[in-house]
């Protein structure tokens, strides 16, 4: 124990055996045993001869037969004192960490989860003081909805189970918070539970808005198109046919409103259609934003008192109804569609492709109605309708493109102007020609919306070339006008409008007009015409020479120009009859004081006979074939300044 023999220490006072330093101390604990004073168990440190240290409990006792002598007992105390100075040490480490930490942390008994100790920010975290805390169960503190979520304690301990929980704030506000127990033992043996506690309020937050904003319109704050499209989806798995409908609604004209009042009104006005919308439809089903200017309507355990169509109307009542944006009385109808899941297994694609349908039925009876799709509904007149959709949201999404074809000076070969020709750039079937969806424009009557844009689009062109190039400052441009537009009473104001937009004198448009549109009504396009000739522009009539009738009442429309049909020019040179024609319509418009134009010139021998005969301009493959603006640029050397 001392490390020295006993021979070593035999003859030696007892205090020699400690260090100076203890010796003091050594003898106050002799003189308060020799007064049979009440003494601790003292601890002593000893130096051994090879330099190691011991700590020694001592005990010492006076034999009662020998009240003279000591006896003195030590025991080796370095192994005990060490441990607990170690935990000293490692419970001051907890605390320092239990009290500093930058999460919520709780100390609480298993047995009651009586919480015992908290730390400030857990406390901060709620809105109280420590003390309030302390004391009272943990459960106290916990939303009811969460007290058993994750698990009981010790098997959440075991497996380092994370749970998500809500914690109720003092002023009854929820925190969201992240949670992870571990256990302890106290020195008494009472189990414990550490609580770490991460308050993860403003991530959930951020979360819900994130997942908000993927499922919602921005705009509105109504339920995005891919939000409805899931939960029609699931209501169509579980519930039987005949009692789920979808209304698709769409507001009429909204692309004129959005063109003349501009983005914020239309945005304002779609606030507003949301807003009564909302009060029509019922809380246990859904209304949301398709995009653009459509709405959807989802309506669930549909028929006895709940009629989809009266639900329809009523919507279209109330989107019927005057809106006041920015000082204006706006006045807006709406095309709506109905459809039912009338079978089992049909699907989201299905149902919104038959309300789809339905819609443009409505709007094809004139707009501002309801319309309930019929199952066998011919699927020709489907797959109309669905084109005709396509060919509507080509417009407004600019797929509607001018090509130019050069027109030349016949004599001199030189450029001075462009037919413009419309083309489809669409997005899953390429590049359409005009055959194969102008008929469907006129049709639908959405030929005046196309028009417009094509007349903007190249009128704009136009203006840009004649400004930055000296080449094309003279040049003139060509757009066609179909029988609708001719008849339309908007149509003067919109050339007039995009005249002033593109800056281009009115003397650089030559409107074409066929002799078929002419003929439809001779007296109401005799008026269109000098309403559009009053405003400077040129007139021309296209395809000349198929209907003979036109001869008659040529002289009655103030046109500049006739344009021979290419069917006629194809002949040219090769067939006397064509040739013949070709040669009559020149003098016939010379000696009316027009100008001949030449359509579907492709030969050589076509433009030699064509200069023969005096004909003024021409056009067709032989100086060109119809391009993007990108290309006539490339192709004029008019890129890169």
């Amino acid at each position: 124990l001392t490390g020295q023999h006993p021979e070593d220490v035999l003859g030696h006072y007892f205090v020699d055996l400690f260090p100076p330093d203890q010796h003091a101390t050594l003898v106050e604990l002799w003189r308060q045993m020799r007064a049979n004073d009440r003494m601790d168990r003292p601890t002593f440190r000893l130096v051994r001869p090879d330099g190691s240290v011991v700590l020694l409990e001592g005990d010492a006792n006076l034999p009662i037969r020998n009240p003279e002598r000591v006896v003195v007992v030590l025991r080796d105390v370095t192994a005990q004192v060490a441990q607990e100075q170690a935990l000293e040490v490692a419970r001051e480490r907890f605390r320092l960490v239990f009290h500093k930490a930058p999460i919520g942390m709780t100390l609480s008994r298993l047995d009651d989860e009586v919480l015992i100790e908290a730390n400030d920010r857990f406390a901060q975290m709620l809105g109280y003081t420590v003390d309030e805390m302390i004391g009272r169960p943990v459960a106290d503190f916990i939303h009811t909805d969460d007290l058993g979520r994750g698990g009981g304690v010790r098997e959440r301990a075991a497996l380092g189970t994370i749970a998500e929980k809500r914690y109720l704030r003092k002023d009854g506000s929820i925190v969201w918070t992240r949670v992870l127990v571990s256990l302890m033992t106290d020195d008494d043996g009472t189990e414990l539970v550490v609580g770490h506690v991460e308050d993860i309020t403003e991530q959930r937050h951020s979360a819900e808005r994130m997942e908000w904003a993927a499922t919602h319109d921005g705009l509105t704050g109504l339920p995005n198109r891919f939000h409805f499209l899931d939960l029609l989806g699931s209501l169509l798995d579980t519930s039987p046919p005949g009692s789920v409908a979808v209304l698709f609604i769409d507001l009429d004209n909204f692309k004129v409103i959005n063109d003349s009042l501009g983005h914020d009104a239309g945005d304002q006005l779609l606030r507003t259609m949301s807003e009564r919308l909302r009060a029509v439809v019922r809380n246990r089903d859904m209304l949301g934003r398709f995009g653009g200017d459509e709405f959807i309507v989802l309506l669930r355990d549909v028929g006895g008192a709940l009629d989809p169509f009266e639900t329809a109307e009523r919507l279209r009542h109330e989107i019927a109804l005057p809106a006041e944006i920015d000082g204006s009385e706006l006045y807006v109808t709406a095309s709506i569609g109905i459809t039912i899941n009338d079978r089992d297994g049909i699907t989201t694609t299905e149902m919104m492709r038959d309300a789809d349908a339905a819609m443009y039925r409505a709007k094809a009876r004139g707009r501002d109605c309801v319309e309930l799709y019929a199952p066998g509904s011919h699927d020709a007149s489907v797959l109309t309708l669905r084109t005709t959709n396509e060919l509507r949201r080509g417009i407004e999404r600019g797929e509607i493109v001018p090509y130019y074809q050069p027109i030349v000076h016949l004599e001199s070969g030189h450029l001075i102007g462009f037919e413009v020709l419309a083309r489809w750039r669409h997005p899953d079937r390429g590049l359409l020609g005009p055959d194969q969806f102008l008929p469907m424009a006129e049709e639908t009557g959405l030929i005046g919306d196309l028009g417009a844009a094509v007349l903007r689009a190249s009128l704009a062109q136009l203006g840009q070339w004649r400004n930055n190039t000296e080449r094309f400052r003279d040049l003139t441009l060509s757009v066609n006008v179909s029988v609708r537009q001719l008849m339309s009473s908007h149509l003067v104001d919109v050339v007039g409008d995009a005249l002033g937009e593109s800056g281009v004198p009115a003397a650089a448009l030559w409107l074409e007009i066929t002799e078929t549109a002419l003929m439809a009504d001779v007296k109401a396009a005799s008026v269109a015409l000098r309403e559009l000739r009053s405003l400077g522009l040129h007139l021309a009539v296209d395809d000349f020479g198929t209907g003979y009738s036109s001869l008659t009442y040529l002289k009655r429309f103030p046109v500049e120009a006739i344009k021979v049909d290419r069917s006629f020019v194809n002949g040219l040179g090769i067939d006397s009859e064509d040739s013949t024609i070709v040669e009559a319509v020149v003098k016939l418009g010379h000696s009316l004081n027009l100008q001949v134009v030449a359509e579907g010139v492709e030969t050589p021998l076509q433009l030699a006979r064509l200069r023969e005969i005096g004909c003024d301009r021409g056009q067709g493959y032989l100086f060109g074939r119809p391009r993007p603006s990108e290309m006539i640029e490339h192709e004029y050397s008019l890129t890169g300044g």
